[in-house]
């Protein structure tokens, strides 16, 4: 009768161990990266962007280049994309590849966070808020 409990025991305690792991995996399997164009100026522009991505529900990892002035975003695809997350960083003033900001956002940024808009950018692409 006691091998038979400590076999139980091992069983559920080894299960256990087993589900955490399993949830790793799946994670994992659903997580994709790219890289956009999102254009800043400074240390404060970085932070911000970042920041911006991180609110996406689903994000992983961010990191803005400034030389680059490109988006490196790492995140589950079964709960975002790509649009959502380029939106929400055009929201808070910063033009992406695909999205602009508006203008009083983009011109009450602090002052040295004001970049020069890309013309392409502002003739091919839409605000964040337009469907």
């Amino acid at each position: 009768m006691m091998k038979k409990m400590s076999a139980i025991a091992f069983i559920a305690l080894f299960s256990l161990l087993l589900i955490p792991r399993q949830e790793v995996y799946a994670q994992g399997r659903d997580v994709e990266e790219v890289e956009f164009t999102v254009l800043g100026n400074c240390g404060m522009c970085k932070e911000r962007i970042e920041r911006a991505a991180y609110s996406v529900r689903g994000v992983r990892s961010a990191n803005w280049n400034q030389q680059k002035q490109e988006l490196t975003v790492a995140f589950r695809s079964d709960r975002t994309n790509q649009e959502t997350i380029e939106r929400a960083i055009a929201k808070v003033g910063h033009d992406t590849e695909n999205f602009l900001a508006d203008e009083e956002t983009h011109t009450n940024l602090h002052q040295c966070c004001i970049y020069e808009r890309d013309p392409e950018l502002l003739k091919k692409n839409k605000l964040h808020n337009e469907e």
